[in-house]
This record gives structure tokens, C-alpha cells and sequence, in this order.
């Protein structure tokens, strides 16, 4: 940074060693250490080995590469200023030491070390140049964080957080947004187009209660913004109560009944380098026991997604921790297949299985590509060679080089879906900065072999070029797989909120837009964003899909935002309107949580029939810490369901790839076709493998026809099914 319009006197009481930092530090010389944690059970080899690997990475990690290890870094800092005489670097390390304070959690830290910077400059927001505002940003966002630590985390209420904060999410300790406002003013006054502050000194006004009514008139967003929508849906966060509100920074999840007893579990990640994976089992009383000391995977750290599957086809759900996303070159960190006992236990086997790889990724899908009945695994990286490692009888043989997958992109999601109902899985891969992939699976030269022909160009499926997670799924049930793949726009990623004042005000939104595509039936697509109204720019990062309202239309849910504490923006809930549009139905429902909302699942937690949303919460550096949240629904529209849990012989035994059709009797005596797939869903957040199929009003199930993802695609259709139960079927019995 250069200030060369300041006086040289401004910064000679900056030329002293250090004289604002040693009394900050000395304000947070007692935070709580982490805590060890020691296995109560003995650990296998395999996850010794990866335990020691990965501590290795966690010790030994330069925090020059790595941007989220910000106590590290922010001492890199104080260091500097220790030596560094030039009043003009001492000012920029002085603005860096407290931007990696604030992302350490040390808020109180950053505050004071800026305000005795400017103090000493005798420097005012009115009096701010465009360069020197950034400071004021700074401060003024770190005050809006000591709000948040004070109140949404010390005293966390159900309604922490969510916007149109109300009720128990108003502020009890008020310093922080108080201050927030004053600076947000003073700013907005200097600096009127400063759509960013506008936004923010609405949020902060809702924490105190005090929106709209004292919002000064020029800087209001309407109030009309929150309630335009209505809804009938009924969600409330019961993560506390239920015991998963597990506090950590961005991660993902795995939510599956772990140990087949019917009651479904929660495995859960956190980014940072020495953040253990968390097991949490259902109790019979609905609530969650942590059992990650007697799981067998202390040690097992890391980890920005997890994604889950049956890999050796002993019946219980295994899963796969990815490392290294958005880290760089350098993050040649090893991703985990972690084996499921049975017994609540379990065991990395990545080496063992041949799976052992070290290159960035947060992105990875499960997939029968040979449908010779074991599931397959991509792994798509960021800037290095993707791989296909195929399943041989449980061990994995990487064949990315045969089959022309080891294409080099920032792979931000990859997802298998059927675009031509050949029963061949197909693949997508979401790049950042580069257009996006869609490789067909069709027959290879030699009989029983496949191959993979790259059809993204002449499919149209490319865009948006900054992009993120996606999936497959029918979203308009005409028997096709469509595809949805959010924009993420990293050139944005300090001007978050400002897109959101944008949306809110029906000002140009400059960011990227999501795409939703319409499968043609002919392996092409059709771009049907703006006509079905998901064109917004959201910023997504976790999400997925499920039938929110059993209406039989797959609805879905975005975590949104992005590394700056400034993008505190909604986490949106998009209803599907009978396969004709989809409608933001975000405020209605109460699901407008403005902490980073990463990986997402819909399950029904509960088994009441109706899907709930668990996500995980939390940003991408050391102090962006969060409770992930449980919403459970209690919508009682008198919609009916049926879940269905398939088991694969010759198929792989997850049955991921199967193909369902639900034929359903309509009350004026017309018939309703509904279609899913078995799969985690989308590529951040990994759902129950079960299908939860809404029937809307129906008055009868006709029947279930099922294709099978084997060898043979064998066709199976079972009658005399009743509504508003859970089925088991299992490949070849043609009966329940």
C-alpha cells in the first residue's frame, strides 16, 4: 500500500517496536488451549499410519502458504514489525497483523491495535482517503464480529444469526454492533455508494432490535425484502437441543444411519489442519451422543468435504474425507477412505485399498462406472490431474490414464448422473476460471469395455466459468437428469454483501449467476435459469436437495459466502413449484442464517416422515467459528411420502445409480410420475442414500419400478405399496 499523501510525522510513532501490540496481546494471554484428545479404543495400523501423516502436515505446515493459519501468520507480522523501519511497510504490516488477528478470533486484539494505528495518525473517517478506508472497513467489521463472538456464540439462541434477526437473535451485549453503526454512518456519509457498508449497518441494526424503524431513511434496505414470500413450511433449529451443534469452521458432513439401527448419525468435518472429524450417534430419544473418542479416529483431522458410500459392499455406509481445497500448490495433503465396522467403529484404510494420493481436492463422487457391482471413486482436484480409481473387489486401481479423465483444472465439484437413461453413469466436473466438463460414458472399442467422450461443448453445459458445487437431479420429473451448478465468483470475493445490497435493492447484481440446465433427452441441455427464477447470485458453497414439503418436487437448500467476515450474507431455502419455477422461500422459512453455510444434507433426522436440514456452519479461517446447524421440519400439510432403502446384489450394495420411478393415483383419478436417483445428492454435503420421495396429495401408490445399475440394468416393479412407510428392497426379490 503507499500513502504518500500523509506527512512523513504521521507515522514516526509507528518507528517504536511494536507500542500497540504487546498490551493487546496481553488481552488475550489467557484463551482456553485446544483440547487433546486421546482414542479410548485401540487404533488399527492403517489409521495410525494416516494419524501420523497427517500430523506431520499439521507441525511441519509454512503458514506462508497456508492463508488459514492465522495466529502463525498474524505473529509473521509482528515479526516484521520488529525489524521493518519504513514508515509505509510498518503501516501495511500493521493493517495485516490485525486482519490476521481479527481471522485468528483475536478480535479484541485487532480492534485495539487499529484504533491506536489511526489515533495515532490523528486520522478521522471523514477526513479518510479511498486507500486509508480500508482501515475503517477493517475496524468496522471487527467490532461487528465482537457482536457476533458476545452474542450468537456465547449466548446462542435458535435464532442466532438468521435473518430477519428477531427475537432471541437480538443482541444482549450491544457494544459491538453499536460501534459497528457509528462506523458504517460515519462511512456511508463519506463514501455513499458504499453499497457493502450499506448492508452491513442493516445487519447490524436487526441485532439490536432496531430495524427498520431507526435505519436512517437513505441507507434503508426495505423491509419488504424479508417478507414478500410466504410459506406454510415450518423449520426451527434444534441443533442444540438435539446435540450436534458442533462448533468448528468450514467442513461437511455425512448424515446416514452408520450402524444400520435405523436412527441416523452425523460424521462431521472442520477445515483446519488439526480439526478432528466428529462422529455423533442417534440416541433412541433423538438425540446425539459424541462417541469420536471410541470411534478409532483420533488423530483423523482435516477434511473441507466427506463424501459417503458401501465401497466393499458389506452393508455399511464407508466414506471418504477430502483435504487440500482452496490451498494451493503446496496442499499436497492425502484424502481419507475411512472403512465402517459396523460397531461404531472405524478405520482409515486409504493405504491398504491403493487409494493413497496427495494433491489438493474438496471435491469427490461415488459411481458404479462399469456397472460391474463395486463402486468406482473420482477425485477431482484443483489444478492437478483428476482420478479414476476403479473398484476391484474393494481395493483401487487408478485408471484415470485409460479412460482420458486426468484433466487438469481448479475442480470445484464433480457429480455421476445418467443424462441418457443408458444406466451408464455419466460425469460433470464444476471448474473455477475455466469452463465446466461433461464427459459421456459409452461404449468402448472393445466389447465391455467403456469410454468416456468429452460432449461439454456441444451439450451446453459450460458455463458459468467461475463456478462451484453441483448435481444431478429431475428437477421438473420428465424421467431426466438435469443439472445444477452454482456461480461462484472469486474476483468478487471482498464485495459479497455488496451483491447481496444488490439483490435486495433490484440494483445490477455483478457477480456469477447459477445455471440450471434442462435435459433435453438428446444429450443436450437448455439454460433455464432465468426462466425458473434461480438466476441470483448467491455465492453458494455447501448445499443440496430434497423435498422440503413432500409435494413430490425436489426443492433445495445454498450455504452460502465466502473467507471475508464481511460476507455474512443468507443461506438460501429455493422451493420448487411443480417442476415450473422455483421460489426463495429463505425468510418465510427462517433458514436465512448468515454464517458461512458449508456442507449440507436433507434427511429425515427425526423419522417423521418429512426431510430436515442439518448443514455446517462456519468460514475458512481459525476464528470464523460456528454451531452447524439442525433445522427440523414440523410442516404438517397433510402431503404424503414413502422412503425407500435398496439394497444391490449384483449391483454395487449401495444401489447408487438406481434408477426410480414412482407412479402415483391423483385425487381426480390421473396419474403422477415421480423419478430419483440414489446418490448423496450434491457435490458439498453428502445426504442419506435412502430415498425420501414426497407424494404430494396423492391417493395411492400405483407402483415402484426400479432399474437396477448392474450388468444387466435388470428392471423390477413392485406393487401393492402403502404411503407413509419406509420400504426395504433388495435386488431380485421383487417383493418388500
Amino acid at each position: 500500500m503507499k500513502y504518500r499523501n500523509h506527512c512523513i510525522s504521521i507515522f514516526l510513532l509507528l518507528l517504536t517496536a511494536n507500542p500497540f501490540i504487546a498490551t493487546a496481546q496481553m488481552k488475550s494471554c489467557c484463551e482456553p488451549e485446544g483440547t487433546v484428545l486421546v482414542s479410548t479404543v485401540k487404533q488399527t495400523a492403517g489409521t495410525l499410519k494416516m494419524v501420523k501423516i497427517l500430523d506431520s502436515i499439521g507441525r511441519n505446515a509454512n503458514p506462508e502458504d497456508f492463508y488459514l493459519m492465522n495466529t502463525a501468520r498474524a505473529e509473521l507480522f509482528r515479526k516484521k514489525l520488529d525489524t521493518e523501519k519504513d514508515p509505509y511497510k510498518r503501516l501495511d504490516y500493521y493493517f495485516q497483523y490485525s486482519s490476521e488477528s481479527l481471522n485468528a478470533g483475536k478480535t479484541d486484539e485487532a480492534i485495539f491495535v487499529l484504533e491506536q494505528v489511526l489515533r495515532s495518525m490523528n486520522a478521522t473517517v471523514e477526513t479518510s482517503s479511498q486507500q486509508m478506508k480500508i482501515f475503517y472497513d477493517l475496524l468496522a467489521i471487527s467490532y461487528m464480529r465482537k457482536g457476533e463472538l458476545e452474542n450468537c456464540a456465547a449466548n446462542h439462541t435458535a435464532q442466532s444469526c438468521i435473518i430477519p434477526i428477531q427475537g432471541g437473535g437480538i443482541h444482549r451485549l450491544t457494544t459491538g454492533s453499536e460501534k459497528a453503526i457509528e462506523l458504517y454512518t460515519k462511512m456511508l456519509v463519506k463514501f455513499p455508494d458504499d453499497l457493502q457498508s450499506r448492508y452491513l449497518l442493516n445487519i447490524a441494526y436487526m441485532t439490536l432490535g432496531k430495524y427498520p424503524a431507526e435505519v436512517p431513511k437513505q441507507w434503508l434496505i426495505e423491509s419488504e425484502v424479508f417478507t414478500k414470500n410466504k410459506s406454510n413450511i415450518v423449520l426451527k433449529d434444534v441443533a442444540v437441543a438435539k446435540g450436534v451443534d458442533m462448533n468448528g469452521i468450514s467442513g461437511s458432513c455425512v448424515v446416514e444411519d452408520l450402524d444400520n439401527d435405523g436412527l441416523l448419525d452425523i460424521m462431521a468435518t472442520s477445515y483446519g489442519l488439526n480439526d478432528q472429524v466428529r462422529y455423533m450417534h442417534q440416541q433412541k430419544d433423538g438425540t446425539f451422543k459424541n462417541e469420536t473418542l471410541a470411534s478409532g479416529l483420533v488423530g483423523i483431522t482435516g477434511g473441507l468435504n466427506v463424501i459417503h458410500a458401501d465401497y466393499n459392499n458389506d452393508g455399511f455406509a464407508d466414506f471418504i474425507i477430502l483435504r487440500g481445497g482452496w490451498l494451493g500448490k503446496n496442499a499436497k495433503f492425502p484424502f481419507s477412505l475411512i472403512k465402517n465396522n459396523g460397531n461404531n467403529s472405524f478405520e482409515d484404510v486409504t493405504i491398504e485399498t491403493g487409494l493413497y494420493s496427495a494433491a489438493p481436492t474438496q471435491t469427490a463422487s461415488w459411481g458404479d462406472f462399469n456397472n460391474d457391482g463395486w463402486i468406482d471413486l473420482f477425485v477431482a482436484h484443483e489444478n492437478y490431474p483428476g482420478q479414476l480409481f476403479m473398484n476391484v473387489k474393494g481395493k483401487f486401481k487408478d485408471v484415470t490414464a485409460k479412460y482420458g479423465l486426468n484433466i487438469t483444472t481448479f475442480a470445484k465439484g464433480c457429480v455421476w448422473g445418467d443424462i441418457n437413461n443408458d444406466g451408464y453413469p455419466d460425469l460433470y466436473i464444476s471448474a473455477l476460471g475455466a469452463p465446466n466438463k461433461l464427459f459421456l460414458n459409452k461404449p468402448g472399442k472393445v466389447a465391455g469395455e467403456r469410454m468416456f467422450a468429452d460432449i461439454s461443448k456441444t451439450a451446453g453445459i459450460e458455463e458459468p466459468l467461475y463456478s462451484f458445487p453441483a448435481w444431478f437431479f429431475d428437477f421438473n420429473n420428465d424421467g431426466y437428469q438435469d443439472i445444477f451448478v452454482s456461480g461462484y465468483d472469486t474476483r468478487r470475493f471482498s464485495m459479497v454483501a455488496e451483491d447481496a445490497a444488490r439483490h435486495m435493492l433490484a440494483l445490477p447484481v455483478l457477480g456469477e449467476r447459477p445455471r440450471l440446465y434442462r435435459n433435453n433427452g438428446n444429450n443436450t441441455f437448455t439454460d433455464v435459469s432465468t426462466a425458473y427464477d434461480v438466476n441470483h447470485v448467491n455465492y453458494t458453497m455447501g448445499c443440496n436437495f430434497g423435498d422440503i414439503d413432500n409435494d413430490g418436487w425436489l426443492d433445495y437448500y445454498l450455504g452460502t459466502g465466502a473467507p471475508e467476515y464481511t460476507s455474512i450474507v443468507p443461506n438460501k431455502l429455493y422451493r420448487n413449484v411443480g417442476g415450473k419455477k422455483f421460489e426463495d422461500i429463505t425468510y418465510a422459512t427462517n433458514t436465512g442464517h448468515i454464517q458461512k453455510g458449508h456442507g449440507v444434507a436433507f434427511a429425515d433426522i427425526d423419522n417423521d416422515g418429512d426431510q430436515d436440514i442439518y448443514a455446517v456452519i462456519g468460514g475458512a479461517v481459525e476464528g470464523d467459528r460456528f454451531r452447524n446447524v439442525l433445522f427440523e421440519n414440523t410442516t404438517n400439510n397433510g402431503n404424503h411420502w414413502v422412503k425407500i432403502k435398496l439394497e444391490g446384489v449384483s449391483s454395487n450394495r449401495s444401489a447408487i445409480g438406481a434408477r426410480v420411478q414412482i407412479k402415483v393415483k391423483q385425487v381426480d383419478g390421473s396419474f403422477q410420475y415421480y423419478y430419483h436417483i440414489v446418490n448423496t445428492g450434491g457435490s458439498f454435503g453428502s445426504k442419506p442414500l435412502t430415498i425420501n420421495a414426497g407424494l404430494g396429495n396423492a391417493i395411492g401408490i400405483e407402483e415402484i419400478s426400479i432399474r437396477w445399475p448392474n450388468a444387466n440394468q435388470t428392471a423390477e416393479v413392485i406393487k401393492n405399496v402403502t404411503m407413509d412407510t419406509v420400504i426395504k428392497i433388495k435386488e431380485g426379490s421383487r417383493k418388500l
